[in-house]
């Protein structure tokens, strides 16, 4: 049952995770030129750590105090991986846009 319960946690951070990534998609997918994949890499950087440390409580926590170890660190991913998606989409603004 905890199994399932970490499974499930785990589902509902990604979809923060990707609530915080979805506004500035299609900024990030539309700027073009040295900016654009400036901020491109800058936000895959910001996800990837909000990756991290939802995974990482796994292997950290004893099985009891998982779900709560996820839900505190991805907590604290999130609020990092929404300050540098922001400095993504800033530094995209300035690519090239296409038409």
């Amino acid at each position: 049952m905890e199994v399932v319960a970490t499974a499930l946690v785990l589902v509902v951070l990604m979809s923060l995770g990707g609530l915080v990534v979805l506004p500035a998609l299609p900024l990030l997918l539309r700027a073009r030129g040295r900016w654009g994949r400036l901020g491109r890499t800058l936000a895959l950087c910001g996800a990837a750590f909000f990756l991290t440390w939802c995974v990482v409580p796994i292997f950290v926590f004893p099985s009891d105090e998982v779900t709560v170890g996820m839900t505190m660190f991805a907590l604290y991913g999130a609020m990092i991986e929404a300050l540098v998606v922001a400095v993504a989409a800033v530094f995209a603004s300035y690519g090239d846009k296409t038409a």
